[in-house]
């Protein structure tokens, strides 16, 4: 499905990406895992082919990288969306929510007014928004409303290929976990490949099958999530990142056990 093969990439004289490796399957899931400033988001925009590597190859579905020409581009963006930690720059605010959703079907499918609507209807329901909020401009959306809107319209185009670039990074424990969960379930309906982008690797079990952990552009070391408490065979910085996880997942079992979740998304 996807393989990225000795990928460099320099910006302003310094190295941001060193030779990094690796491969997702058809319906498979990877998760990259490292410190803000470990290239992560770099990468993520090399595959969305928003910037071009300095040396390397990115293959998707055996078609290489484009380089130029409209039409390479749009299947390209067909088959592969993102959806970005900065998720305010997703929908656009002069828009009703129900224009934001009917654009990418617009740009990437041939379905008539009719059959766009009832996609949209159909991606609000799965991703558990009433269908109330589509005459809402994305600015009256709550935090938590806003990024399940955003997968939607990633997901509403019937990609190969979801990159999750910090996606929950801005909300809190409760509405992380429940956008998690989500994604899980999405996945599995779809048969959806997965590259999940996050520096808490709290997040990953039970989502992704394999994780990467990268630091300063490095490719630290890539194992099957089942190895992660593997002390002996982590690498040290691993294990750093681990244990900062599992205070998250310390709090946040302590948040839950305290009373009951939040309702409002």
């Amino acid at each position: 499905m996807l393989q990225v093969l000795q990928l460099f990439k320099e910006m302003n004289g310094k190295q941001i990406l060193n030779d990094i490796n690796f491969t997702i399957e058809a319906g498979g899931s990877l998760a990259i895992v490292g410190e803000s400033g470990s290239g992560k988001s770099t990468l993520a925009q090399l595959i969305m082919a928003l910037k071009q590597p300095t040396s390397g190859q990115i293959i998707f579905n055996g078609q290489h990288l484009p380089r130029k020409g409209i039409q390479a581009y749009k299947q390209w963006y067909r088959d592969i969306q993102i959806v970005l930690q900065n998720t305010a720059s997703t929908l656009n605010p002069a828009m009703s929510l129900f224009q934001c959703m009917e654009e990418p079907l617009k740009n990437f499918t041939s379905l008539n007014k009719a059959e766009r609507k009832t996609r949209i209807l159909e991606y609000l329901d799965k991703v558990g928004l009433q269908k109330e909020l589509l005459r809402y401009r994305p600015g009256k959306l709550s935090g938590g409303q806003y990024q399940r809107a955003c997968l939607a319209k990633a997901l509403i185009i019937h990609p190969k290929l979801l990159i999750c670039d910090e996606i929950v990074s801005n909300l809190d424990i409760v509405l992380q976990q429940r956008i998690i969960e989500l994604l899980k379930s999405i996945q599995r309906e779809q048969g959806l490949s997965l590259l999940f982008i996050t520096h808490d690797l709290s997040l990953v079990p039970g989502l992704c099958e394999e994780i990467l952990v990268m630091k300063d552009g490095n490719k630290i070391e890539q194992f099957h999530t089942s190895d992660l408490h593997n002390e002996r065979a982590r690498d040290s910085y691993t294990i750093a990142l681990l244990k900062s996880a599992e205070m998250l997942e310390a709090k946040w079992m302590v948040w839950k056990e305290s009373g009951p979740l939040l309702e409002s998304m």
